[in-house]
């Protein structure tokens, strides 16, 4: 049984700006401290690795936290989701702010993300419920935009703060940010067709859960964006200490720095807009894919020959940026492209998609961050298992069509 639900308006150019603050909203929250790391390794007096776990306990949240907003929306609907994730969001600022020991922080981060999950979910359905085909690839890679100018503002604002303020002003911050985008999403029009009566049942959310894990389609090219995902949330959990640490820069100047990666991201996003409907998705796939391992290549010599400063590791982004927006964009709209319950879809896919960092991010941490080869190492296993994924889905659709 479902309930029929009252929409009063779709989803209109004056919405973009909230929607652009709402799907970057994960982004900001996990990378926002990120200047901090070394500084609070020194406070906590725990090393560079284990600092580190705050991303990667961050990342499990954000992770996990996709999936119960699939039926929580289908219920409830879209906009009342939004407001319990920013609710989680606001306590789990609090509690980092209130927090003494390192492990107790970890707990906090825990909560923080779990409620900084309902951005990038509830936008990517709100999106898929109005638009398909090159419509929603061209709004996708819109919103992306958000995804690189936003949180690498906020990483250049962490710097900032950090400096100034120490990282317990990075979570005071999170918090009033998490209170004000609450207050514009009111803002926002229910995009949901009807409400489910029964979505919050177990069997209901089983039956759901598995006929997505089950779509081949929208499962490899989930893996395939969880590549891409993994460099962006790897190489953020790593360059501040190859930044701060090897190449002595402050965390002002590393945010400063970063802001080419950011440049990078909003040129990918203009080509994936520009390519929407022009050019079909999986040959923009495959040129996203060859653009990051050309500069990966090029940072690997660099870095294997010992020549580590601040223009080897960022300018490199620029392009990797570029490469990795066409790949995310694409791929995106076709695991969406025949999918009937966008919001269980959108669950399983960003679930899939944020599993890669949750894994990439554990992994490195077992190493010294300062490791020279480790950020060039990742980012060649990553491109080559993007190609993998990306010639088995070809061969599947040669038989399909």
């Amino acid at each position: 049984m479902s309930q029929p639900n009252q929409i009063t308006c779709s989803l209109k150019g004056k919405h973009s700006p909230i929607l652009l603050l709402l799907i970057s909203f994960g982004a900001v929250t996990a990378l926002f401290f990120t200047p901090a790391l070394p500084q609070l390794a020194q406070d906590f007096n725990v090393s560079e690795s284990r600092a580190q776990w705050l991303m990667t306990i961050f990342l499990i949240g954000y992770c996990i936290g996709q999936l119960p907003y699939g039926p929580l929306a289908n219920r409830f609907g879209r906009k009342p989701a939004i407001f319990l994730g920013l609710s989680l969001s606001i306590l789990g600022s609090l509690l980092c702010i209130a927090a003494t020991s390192f492990a107790f922080l970890c707990f906090a981060r825990f909560i923080q993300s779990l409620g900084a999950a309902v951005g990038l979910k509830v936008t990517f359905t709100m999106v898929n419920d109005q638009k398909s085909g090159a419509s929603a690839t061209k709004m996708i890679a819109f919103l992306s935009l958000a995804l690189g100018i936003i949180p690498g503002l906020a990483v250049a604002l962490g710097g900032f703060i950090t400096t100034f303020a120490g990282w317990k002003g990075c979570f005071v911050f999170l918090a009033f940010y998490s209170l004000f985008l609450g207050l514009l999403c009111l803002a926002l029009p229910e995009t949901s067709k009807q409400l489910q009566r029964d979505s919050l049942k177990i069997k209901s959310i089983a039956r759901g859960y598995a006929r997505q894990f089950r779509d081949p389609l929208l499962i490899s090219h989930a893996v395939l964006i969880a590549m891409t995902t993994s460099m962006f949330y790897i190489y953020s959990t790593i360059s501040p200490s190859i930044a701060i640490l090897v190449m002595g820069l402050s965390p002002d100047s590393f945010g400063f720095w970063n802001l080419i990666t950011t440049a990078g991201l909003v040129c990918g996003v203009l080509l994936s807009r520009h390519f929407a409907g022009k050019v079909k998705p999986r040959m923009n796939i495959i040129s996203g894919i060859l653009i990051v391992l050309v500069p990966t290549v090029v940072m690997t010599f660099f870095f294997a020959n010992g020549y580590m400063n601040p223009w080897t590791l960022f300018l490199p982004q620029f392009f990797i940026r570029i490469g990795t927006n066409l790949v995310w964009s694409n791929a995106a709209s076709m695991a969406m492209s025949e999918s009937l319950d966008k919001s269980n879809a959108t669950a399983v896919l960003q679930f899939v998609n944020l599993a890669g960092p949750v894994i990439g991010v554990y992994l490195v941490g077992l190493f010294d961050p300062t490791t020279e080869m480790l950020l060039p190492a990742v980012y060649l296993i990553a491109i080559t298992a993007a190609f993998l994924i990306w010639l088995s889905l070809k061969k599947k659709h040669a038989k399909t069509s």
